[in-house]
């Protein structure tokens, strides 16, 4: 029978250990984190301050050390900085018992095994039945670790490869030892898929398991073909980057990020470890590599690798990349390839397609390594995993990839480019051949809205296995359960009377046929559903308004259609918020602006984990108009109204703290980097709940509707009271901001934007106390919103954005 995971014992306070007795603290784990004493004593300035080499603020610095960088780390470690106070900190010689006290014990120490083993023969002195045990090694061998150990130990061992930073990366590698046992196996899986918010894959026990051994096969197979054909460091990453679906750090970044001494270590780990492979000799260290190790050239804890960050003549940061051939810094320099320019112009898979059948450097150079890569990973199909779901699922959730490599074989066309493969001089492996003289076309297919995947050992097609509680909206609607939809968003039927509104433009921006569905969606479900979720899956849940069109109205002039537009935005989130039947929202990625402000309207919000929440609309020079800054003013002001005094509602209550932190919030256009910092900042109520793996997020609103309906709902009625501080709390915040403004702490236009955010907060020129209802503050918006976009500064901050944001919509 599984066990619940509650408690967390996590050894070794590296990097790897406090990020992920982090993130274990991140989903309420109360976690134990511990390390060795100091090999060195307390330094003299301890001893002035009383720390001798028997106090726990000595014996316990190393752990401390740990928690104190996963606070400062970027990107953050913590949800929320407070998250800290679940982990308690200690050492190995003080606190080892308190081991026996938790549910899981993770070993994050050094790669070695000689180390690695004498952790575990301390584990053991403690070690009870019912107390899982892990390692998060990322190559060395599970029954090598097993080796001379108990059997209670052996059938409560497993590896569990977090990927770094372990908050952010999905991919957790589960390798079974020799003996473990099964419902140890499903104890963390349940507890790392579910709480911590892993997508599992279980790999086979070879060196560098299924992500790390393609990873490096292929960073080495990059840099070799890099100096075959002659090409700069910045020219590779250019190819290697966001234009065929990999992060923007592509590969030398990486490397430098990784550490060069590092990508050594684990090359060397398959070298030796798997003398059968006939690409053996890939996992040799290039020269390249050696040379820069011994200069020390190890990246970015060196602050010198692949790139550089210098100063030039005239103080100005500059970004270096290193020439291989001397071992030299020179400028950066631009890009320019025939097959990149095209490619650029495209979108998805077509852009590695484009550059993969290219006749130029670039296209020669996509050409070899995509091979290389694809052939390779098909080889090891069989010996590192079992299927190709594993293999693809591992590289995009370990290296953010968007495809996997039968993923982006298949996009390439499987028979075309397998033929050009052929004609080039490489061998194909004999399954793929198999596969493609059998009349197939692709590794993957969908039936009736399933996705199907070729399976190695019936040589036929399989359905990927389903997972209760996900609800994937792509496959719904090829079920023929979409109910309406236009270019912007659709309504689909996700079941239990439960409808979802799916957001489908670029970036899921907001513009008229986003509004106009939203609009049909409240209707729809009124009259036929028992309740809405908003969700999709995009990477973002909503960019907010479609600023293109927006600068473009301003432009023309158009300020009656411009108007017009907010005023719809206006009145579909009014319409939503009191709808007759419960919605929920289920944001996740960058929820900005009117992104934010759909979310604020809902009943309830189920947010991700990973949700970057914010009205950042001063950011170019207007103000939340969708109902943005009354929702932040209802928030911040409402408490002080509820509790009665002799019977009465309080009438003299300086509002101003209140509204201070409101404007903050609005005028720094402060952005949530998690979803429960976005409840912190106001914008979202304690009352909404996190889901941690996006995979549930759809599934989970659709149960808050449930539970929403099952104890009893009623709609809320448009506020009427809302409390307003008034011209007085408005001359003061003006006097405040004149004040930074004379200081010169803010521009002339940051003044203008701001003083137009304070009138609406404060209600305009009407006495204090003064209640309004919520259309009164709209229309304040609304107004503010408009002639804001007059302001010819205000258009030069939309274009400039425009521009910035660009690469990012393509």
């Amino acid at each position: 029978m599984q066990q619940a995971i509650q408690k967390a014992g996590v050894i070794g306070a590296g990097v790897m250990g406090a990020t992920i007795a982090a993130q274990l603290a991140n989903v309420g784990i109360e976690t134990l984190l511990l390390d060795i004493v100091p090999p060195k004593g307390p330094t003299e300035e301890d001893l002035a301050n009383g720390i001798t080499a028997d106090s726990p603020k000595f014996r316990n610095r190393l752990a401390q050390a740990g928690v104190d960088t996963a606070l400062k780390s970027k990107p953050a470690s913590f949800y929320l900085a407070d998250n800290k106070e679940l982990i308690t900190v200690g050492n190995l010689e003080d606190d080892l018992a308190k081991l026996g006290e938790v549910d899981w014990i993770i070993e994050v120490v050094v790669e070695r095994l000689d180390i690695k083993q004498s952790v575990f023969e301390k584990i053991e002195t403690i070690l009870k039945p019912g107390i899982i045990v892990s390692s998060n090694t990322s190559g060395i061998s599970a029954a090598a670790m097993c080796e001379g150990r108990s059997e209670l130990f052996r059938q409560q061992f497993a590896i569990t490869h977090f990927f770094n930073p372990p908050r952010y990366l999905k991919l957790l590698e589960i390798v079974p030892g020799p003996d473990t046992l099964p419902e140890v196996l499903d104890s963390l899986a349940e507890t790392c898929e579910k709480r911590v918010g892993k997508g599992i894959i279980y790999v086979k026990d070879t060196p560098n398991f299924v992500a790390n051994r393609l990873g490096v096969f292929g960073m080495y197979s990059t840099i070799r073909a890099m100096m075959d054909l002659g090409m700069s460091v910045e020219t590779v990453d250019k190819l290697t980057g966001p234009i065929i679906g990999h992060p923007k750090s592509a590969t030398f970044r990486t490397a430098d990020l990784v550490g060069l001494d590092t990508l050594v270590h684990v090359a060397n780990n398959v070298y030796d470890g798997v003398p059968e492979d006939d690409q053996r000799e890939m996992f040799a260290t290039p020269e390249l590599i050696t040379k820069m190790i011994d200069k020390q050239l190890l990246g970015q804890k060196t602050k010198q690798g692949f790139y550089k960050k210098s100063k030039d003549e005239q103080g100005k940061r500059v970004f270096l990349s290193i020439d291989y051939n001397t071992l030299e810094y020179t400028p950066k320099e631009k890009v320019k390839l025939a097959s990149l320019a095209t490619a650029k112009s495209m979108s998805g898979p077509e852009r590695i397609k484009a550059l993969f059948y290219a006749d130029d450097l670039a296209g020669q150079f996509t050409f070899r390594t995509t091979t290389e890569g694809l052939i390779y990973t098909a080889k090891r199909l069989g010996d590192i995993a079992d299927d190709i779901l594993t293999i693809d699922n591992a590289l995009k959730w370990g290296y953010f990839w968007k495809s996997g490599p039968f993923e982006t074989w298949d996009a390439l066309g499987l028979a075309k480019s397998t033929a050009k493969m052929k004609e080039a001089g490489y061998t194909i492996p004999a399954w793929v051949e198999e596969l493609l003289a059998s009349g197939k076309e692709s590794f993957y297919k969908t039936v009736k809205g399933a996705l199907h995947y070729y399976d190695l050992d019936t040589k036929d097609y399989r359905p990927a296995p389903t997972k209760p509680g996900v609800i994937l909206l792509p496959s719904l609607k090829e079920q023929e359960k979409k109910i309406a939809g236009n270019a912007g968003a659709s309504l689909v039927d996700i079941g239990d009377g439960v409808a979802c509104l799916e957001f489908h433009s670029k970036m899921n921006s907001i513009g008229e046929d986003t509004i106009r569905m939203m609009h049909q969606a409240g209707q729809i479900v009124s009259k036929d559903f028992d309740g809405l979720v908003i969700a999709n899956h995009g990477t973002n849940f909503s960019v907010g308004a479609n600023l293109a069109m927006v600068l473009f109205a301003a432009q023309e002039e158009e300020w009656e259609e411009l108007e017009f537009a907010v005023k719809a935005l206006q009145d579909v989130l009014m319409f939503l918020k009191y709808l007759d039947k419960p919605v929920v929202a289920a944001p996740a990625g960058l929820t900005l602006g009117g992104g934010a402000e759909i979310c604020m309207a809902a009943d309830r919000v189920r947010f991700a984990a990973e949700t970057y929440f914010g009205l950042i609309e001063v950011g170019v020079g207007v103000i939340p108009a969708g109902g943005g800054t009354k929702e932040l003013l209802i928030r911040n002001t409402e408490h002080l109204f509820k509790v009665k005094k002799g019977g009465l509602y309080p009438k003299q209550i300086d509002m101003t703290p209140f509204l201070a932190r409101a404007f903050e919030t609005i005028a720094m256009a402060k952005v949530a980097v998690s979803g429960p910092e976005a409840i912190a900042h106001g914008y979202l109520r304690s009352t909404d709940r996190m889901t941690v793996n996006r995979d549930y997020q759809i599934e989970d609103a659709k149960r808050t509707v449930q539970a929403m309906n099952l104890e009893g709902y009623h709609p809320g009625r448009p506020r009427t009271n809302i409390r307003l501080a008034g011209e007085n709390t408005l001359a003061l915040m003006k006097l405040g901001l004149w004040s930074l403004h004379k200081a010169g702490y803010i521009l002339d236009h940051d003044l203008t934007v701001s003083t137009k955010v304070a009138h609406v907060l404060c209600g305009g020129n009407v006495l204090e106390g003064t209640e309004v209802d919520e259309q009164y503050v709209l229309d304040l918006e609304r107004e503010a919103f408009m002639s804001l976009c007059g302001e010819p500064k205000t258009q030069a901050r939309m274009q400039h954005m425009l521009e910035k944001s660009k690469p990012l919509r393509n």
